[in-house]
């Protein structure tokens, strides 16, 4: 091949990952996807907000002197679970309605199953956080771990299993997965990185999670859900990364990048690591996002994937 034929690929090539990349980033103004994250006031305090999967139409949903963060939207997207003080509480998707669910002063991180039937969390009992379920309206709760502290958890996208974050078992807190009613618990990464905040691919073969070197600089890695210990890091450079949330659709990853002192902006990204664009403005204090897509929860999650979805596919060990 000539030299001018070569440029020319390479051309073509370039120009074909940006069309994706716009495409990826730009998608869900049009199909109305919201996202829920926890926002800050001047005052410090934390607060509900919603926003456009464009980072548009920015509302906030609670203004609670105390303390409101980490939603999960029910998968009509009717109502958002959340965690007020460390109780379980939920609302409608415009702030009203307001319930409390839990009545322990310890729990937290809920997380809405795919049919809308349950909701996962993490109670810190007995000096440990363990991960429990309940009814959607608070009934029949019911402890799934039992040993170690575990905690964060996140449904597959077919409810059939349930990942989570497991420390005390090993050097470093670690990313498991279990069936839904805690049995068969696998452990999904093995290395000496601190793991936190699963986030399952919407096909349910990858886990996005967040991980740092004793608590420096935390990136965005995937680890495969089938147990094989195949991970990938996607991102390795300053400012630190965190709290990933795969998009409904499987082509791009929401996450919130720190810079200290300064802000904690949401941001977008390929499934590879490529960045996309900035969703939430410049000065904002962003934490915990969950997305919600309309056209999405009642079909199956395993829709067609961009071409660059491609590159995750092979990716090398962790252990």
């Amino acid at each position: 091949m000539s030299f001018k034929a070569r440029q020319f690929l390479a051309a073509v090539l370039v120009v074909s990952l940006l069309i994706q990349m716009h495409i990826a980033a730009s998608s869900y103004a049009a199909r109305g996807t919201k996202i829920a994250f926890t926002c800050l006031g001047v005052d410090g305090n934390r607060d509900i907000c919603v926003m456009d999967g464009d980072g548009g139409n920015e509302v906030r949903l609670t203004d609670n002197p105390g303390f409101d963060a980490e939603p999960s939207w029910s998968p009509d997207g009717n109502r958002i679970a959340f965690n007020r003080g460390h109780h379980i509480y939920v609302m409608d998707s415009d702030g009203q309605n307001l319930m409390q669910l839990s009545e322990r002063f310890t729990d937290r991180e809920p997380s809405w199953s795919p049919d809308g039937e349950k909701i996962a969390f993490n109670r810190f009992t007995a000096l440990k956080h363990q991960v429990w379920v309940m009814d959607a309206d608070g009934g029949n709760q019911i402890q799934l771990t039992q040993w170690g502290s575990n905690y964060n958890p996140a449904w597959s996208p077919d409810g059939v299993r349930i990942a989570f974050v497991s420390a005390k078992r090993h050097a470093e807190p670690e990313i498991y997965a279990m069936d839904s009613d805690g049995g068969n618990q696998v452990r999904l990464t093995h290395d000496l990185r601190t793991k936190d905040r699963p986030s399952w691919s919407p096909d349910g073969q990858w886990i996005a999670y967040d991980d740092s070197f004793a608590g420096w600089l935390s990136q965005i890695s995937v680890v495969a859900a089938d147990g094989s210990g195949r991970t990938k890091r996607l991102t390795d450079n300053p400012p630190t990364k965190w709290f990933p949330a795969w998009s409904p659709d499987g082509n791009t990853i929401a996450y919130v990048a720190w810079e200290d002192k300064i802000a904690s902006t949401i941001e977008l990204m390929t499934t590879d690591g490529n960045h996309l664009k900035q969703l939430s403005e410049d000065g904002t204090w962003c934490l915990d996002l969950d997305w919600f897509d309309p056209t999405a929860w009642s079909v199956s999650p395993a829709r067609n994937f961009v071409t660059m979805w491609g590159k995750i596919k092979r990716p090398t060990s962790g252990r």
